[in-house]
């Protein structure tokens, strides 16, 4: 079970997409796969044991660039077109992914080439970007 925090400033619009996350994920029958809760950003280093992965709304990545506190969980900040229209199945894919390329380790990760969020223009997962275009190459 991957146990997935939805972060932000005060937990307002983190609030909103970790529930309709975890309603998706009741809807579909993966609550023994995945789990969504908020965390409030300025809550999360004391809660991280809560949890295996924090993804970080974009509209705070600032704060995580000046965050001082060392996190033992991976963080990755959601991109926004990501957010425009939210699977579950997305959502799922990318910690997956994120927790693979972390392999036990804490702190900021991002995809290849994904290291400026206001850049990323995906609108899935990276996975399924990436199996896109390679199958527009083949």
């Amino acid at each position: 079970m991957i146990r997935i925090a939805i972060s932000c400033g005060e937990g307002f619009s983190s609030g909103f997409l970790a529930n309709y996350l975890q309603k998706e994920t009741v809807q579909q029958g993966l609550q023994d796969k995945v789990s969504f809760v908020r965390i409030p950003f300025y809550q999360l280093k004391d809660k991280q044991d809560e949890v295996d992965i924090a993804m970080i709304m974009p509209h705070i990545e600032w704060k995580l660039k000046e965050a001082q506190e060392e996190f033992r969980i991976p963080l990755y900040v959601i991109p926004f077109k990501a957010i425009v229209k939210p699977t579950l199945q997305d959502f799922i894919d990318d910690a997956e992914d994120i927790l693979a390329m972390a392999d036990g380790r804490g702190g900021r990760f991002c995809f290849p080439g994904e290291e400026h969020t206001a850049a990323v223009s995906r609108l899935c997962s990276h996975r399924a970007w990436i199996a896109k275009q390679e199958k527009e190459q083949a």
